[in-house]
């Protein structure tokens, strides 16, 4: 529905003019595919991220380094 800005009578989304006072209504295009994308922009920079997934564990059986003796 548009929204009259002179009286605020709700009208018609196809309407030209106010049905109820005859004012001149907004008819311009909105792009709302850029609108929405703009704003995903604007709102993905501060957004706090997911936290990562842990990795996965070792396999047991790959040999690793050895470890240095223990000194006593």
């Amino acid at each position: 529905m548009k929204k009259c800005p002179a009286c605020g009578k709700p009208n018609k989304p196809v309407a030209t003019v106010c049905a109820a006072c005859g004012a001149e209504l907004d008819n311009s295009v909105k792009d709302f595919d850029a609108d929405q994308g703009a704003l995903d922009a604007t709102n993905t920079l501060g957004a706090p991220q997911a936290p990562q997934a842990p990795g996965a564990p070792k396999d047991p059986r790959v040999p690793t380094a050895p470890k240095p003796p223990a000194l006593q």
